[in-house]
């Protein structure tokens, strides 16, 4: 979910020395995801150390207690930003209700591996015009609270793996919400989501120059990616197949636990992560999906990307920070639109 403006000036610092982290993994060790093969890529990387070495980004292992958020606002924000096709307008944010394929990836869709069976949301929440298909990202309900965990996360390069490991709770400035959702909460009447956030280890590891598979791979649901900040990214749906994030309700940093109490998004990683993009400069690494390639910011020459600049995975092949050297190579990015983060993995993926 969306972090607030006063966040950001706390973190400008600390997303410079981020763009040039690498990371990526999973719980169930080397089990693949299905619908994935290997393959080859001609996108240059740089070779890695033999010798282990302990990602800058992920030190200390133990994370220190985040410093309490005393302020936070209560809508999201929006960037003042040009995109290709005009101006950044998170009023009409287009709505990804259904948008999927079990057949093969789809620019525009996201590649499922099985059609999602869940229970359809509430229709009749007041920031989404089902006329237009389109949510108002300015006048969704937030939900309420300010809560700070000390998380811990981690991740090293051993030659050709990098090993990926946390407890799933942010480990920098991230203001998580009241969760059960309080009936006293505004948002309440819309979702009453009952579940708590409680901390869920994950250990994976994923190639430390990950490649491109001959064929893109599907989604299986659940966890698609980690944030460098150690929480779980899920794609674009909830369990019933409706954009998450039009739809759910979810606190600041759009954020939220599911029915196993486990706290995700479904993407925005700019707005809690990290982020050094700028009009006057390209986003930094925010994280590291479960193929291994990166997940980036949506800061590209000035401009806001959006899906259309994008393939039918949601990612793009251009020179980014990667281990600490400028590399061209294949990545992901976190936009403001559906379907936000990855619509399909383009490399070979591990379970998170």
């Amino acid at each position: 979910m969306n972090r607030r403006q006063p966040l950001l000036a706390a973190c400008a610092a600390l997303a410079l020395a981020l763009a040039a982290c690498g990371g990526g993994g999973g719980s169930s060790g080397s089990s693949t995801i299905p619908g994935t093969s290997a393959g080859a890529t001609s996108a240059p990387t740089t070779s890695p150390t033999s010798t282990p070495t302990t990602n800058p980004t992920a030190t200390p292992t133990t994370s220190p207690t985040a410093t309490p958020i005393t302020s936070v606002s209560a809508s999201y924000t929006c960037p003042s930003a040009t995109t290709s096709s005009g101006a950044l307008d998170c009023t009409k944010l287009p709505i990804g209700d259904l948008k999927y394929s079990t057949s093969g990836p789809s620019q525009g869709e996201v590649y499922l591996c099985n059609a999602p069976s869940g229970t359809p949301p509430s229709e009749n929440v007041p920031w989404i015009d089902r006329t237009t298909n389109t949510w108002d990202m300015l006048t969704k309900l937030v939900v309420e609270g300010s809560n700070t965990f000390t998380g811990q996360f981690s991740v090293t390069v051993n030659g050709a793996t990098r090993s990926i490991a946390g407890d799933d709770l942010p480990t920098t400035y991230w203001p998580v919400g009241t969760y059960p959702i309080s009936k006293s909460d505004p948002a309440y009447q819309y979702d009453g989501n009952p579940n708590s956030v409680i901390a869920q280890n994950f250990s994976f590891s994923v190639p430390t120059d990950p490649t491109e598979a001959t064929t893109p791979g599907c989604l299986t649901g659940g966890p698609v990616a980690v944030t460098i900040t150690g929480v779980e990214v899920y794609d674009a749906f909830d369990a019933a197949g409706y954009d998450a994030n039009a739809n759910e309700e979810q606190d600041d940093c759009h954020g939220h636990p599911d029915g196993s109490d486990t706290y995700h998004i479904h993407g925005f990683l700019q707005d809690c992560v990290p982020d050094a993009g700028s009009p006057t400069q390209n986003s930094s690494l925010l994280g590291y999906a479960a193929d291994g390639f990166g997940i980036y910011g949506p800061w590209y020459n000035g401009k806001i990307l959006t899906s259309a600049d994008l393939d039918e995975c949601h990612g793009m092949t251009s020179p980014v920070m990667w281990d600490g050297k400028l590399v061209t190579m294949y990545h992901y990015v976190s936009t403001y639109d559906f379907p936000y983060t990855l619509a399909c993995y383009r490399g070979t993926a591990t379970r998170i």
